[in-house]
């Protein structure tokens, strides 16, 4: 459905299609135009004088005998969706308002949608909402949705858009959390804009000096807005500075309150500075040679090493931690995992039970005593080299790929003490065994396998119950 956009008109082939649907794909999807009095006898009388008032039909000014969709109108997640269309359906030349309501059918949108977390029957909130696309996701398991954002178009969409699908959402203008104040939510959620500033604004798009305001914005309210145990998920673009990567810098952003928060981001692509400015050239956004390099030299300027494409989740913990577990989950360190084109809400909120699982008092008992097993989906490879005219190992690499991947290069002795762990024994028996079978360093205890345990499952090469 992200290609919708780059299917033309004469190319789809939709002979078999029922007359009424072809139709409605020919006007609404494709943008075409229709005699008027074929539209209304496939419309009947009273649908076809309702798409009228609603301006989803309008007649032609070149030929008023046809009638046409001024707005796109296509399914996006279950949904049907309005927004302003990428050209003139008149075929005039087309220049969008800085305030055009941006496409909800795009690669990036629809794998935002995939990072949304169920809600569970409490309040949900989108921000930069565009469509209401975020907020119609969020209304399937929200007590109540709200979308929010800063124009008044895009309001409008988002109200008709919850309107058309028969949803429970709130659409509001205003910017970020202003139309909220006062009020907390379970989830919240943003899609913000993230291309540097370089001249007259796209509402849409910009996102200030370095392209990171919006989003910095959204995380510096989130302790105003969050309920506990709430999460917030931003899907971003961002910066890596020569001090700080992206999810340091964003723990920064929750001021005082940032010990009560757990952070993990999913990077799923790096782009070097020039490719981020090149990138803004190839798009059209009309950047020459001097505007590019001075854009160049202001990001230089302020230290910035990389551009970070992925998830950030945020969840509200409470500020104590149990003294036994590892200081970074103690002190809720911000994580940086590899995320993949699968990775989903699942997999976020699996590692962030995780880490609180280790925070619970008594965690190094229980898990020495619990009967974890391998990931089905975890690999393990084994290079080769000639030793003495045989082929010995000489490295191991443990490895997984489902929506995070992670990789392990464990010692050869580490490799049967991992593959004792079927579900079957405990941590503790399976550490037993080897021991008294010298299968491993003297010096390596029952504790020290438990910390290598649960590693392994926060990268999921293992699984346990919790």
């Amino acid at each position: 459905m992200g290609e919708l956009g780059q299917v033309q008109a004469g190319t789809a082939k939709l002979e078999s299609c029922e007359r009424r649907l072809r139709w409605c794909i020919e006007l609404f999807v494709l943008g075409q135009k229709s005699e008027e009095t074929e539209s209304r006898e496939i419309c009947g009388g009273s649908v076809f004088d309702a798409l009228k008032q609603l301006v989803l039909l309008r007649s032609s000014t070149r030929n008023p005998r046809q009638v046409l969709c001024p707005i796109w109108l296509y399914p996006a997640d279950g949904f049907l969706i309005a927004s302003d269309r990428r050209e003139d359906p008149e075929s005039a030349p087309f220049s969008p308002a800085a305030d055009v309501v941006f496409p909800a059918i795009y690669p990036g949108t629809l794998r935002f949608l995939r990072l949304l977390p169920e809600v569970r029957g409490e309040d949900a909130l989108d921000l930069c909402g565009g469509t209401g696309i975020g907020a119609l996701r969020l209304s399937r398991t929200a007590r109540a949705a709200v979308t929010a954002d800063l124009t008044e178009r895009s309001a409008f969409f988002a109200e008709f858009n919850a309107r058309l699908n028969g949803a429970r959402v709130a659409s509001l203008c205003g910017d970020l959390y202003a139309p909220v104040q006062g009020r907390q939510f379970a989830v919240i959620t943003a899609h913000p804009p993230f291309v540097p500033a370089t001249g007259d604004t796209m509402v849409y798009r910009d996102g200030g000096s370095t392209g990171e305001e919006v989003t910095r914005r959204v995380i510096e309210g989130v302790p105003a807005h969050l309920l506990p145990d709430g999460d917030c998920v931003i899907l971003c673009v961002a910066r890596d500075t020569e001090d700080q990567m992206f999810e340091q810098r964003a723990r920064d952003w929750l001021g005082d309150l940032r010990d009560e928060f757990e952070i993990v981001f999913g990077l799923e692509k790096i782009l070097s500075v020039e490719e981020v400015v090149d990138s803004m050239r190839k798009r059209g956004q009309q950047l020459g040679d001097a505007q590019a390099e001075a854009l160049l030299n202001r990001l230089r300027s302020m230290r910035t090493r990389q551009f970070v494409y992925g998830s950030l989740w945020i969840k509200r913990r409470g500020p104590k931690a149990d003294a036994q577990v590892a200081s970074d989950v103690a002190v809720n360190k911000p994580r940086r995992v590899r995320m993949t084109p699968t990775g989903s809400a699942a997999d976020f909120e699996r590692l962030l039970a995780w880490r609180e699982r280790c925070r619970q008092p008594g965690f190094q008992e229980w898990l020495a005593n619990s009967r974890p097993h391998l990931a089905p989906e975890l690999q393990l490879r084994a290079r080769h080299v000639v030793k003495d005219g045989e082929l010995v190992p000489a490295e191991f690499i443990f490895s997984i790929e489902t929506g995070f991947e992670a990789a392990l290069h464990p010692d050869g002795w580490v490799v049967p003490l991992i593959a004792g762990l079927e579900g079957k024994l405990s941590v503790a028996e399976v550490y037993e065994q080897a021991r008294q079978a010298e299968e491993m360093p003297k010096n390596f205890g029952l504790h020290d396998f438990v910390d290598l345990v649960s590693m392994m499952i926060d990268r999921g090469f293992l699984l346990v119950r919790f």
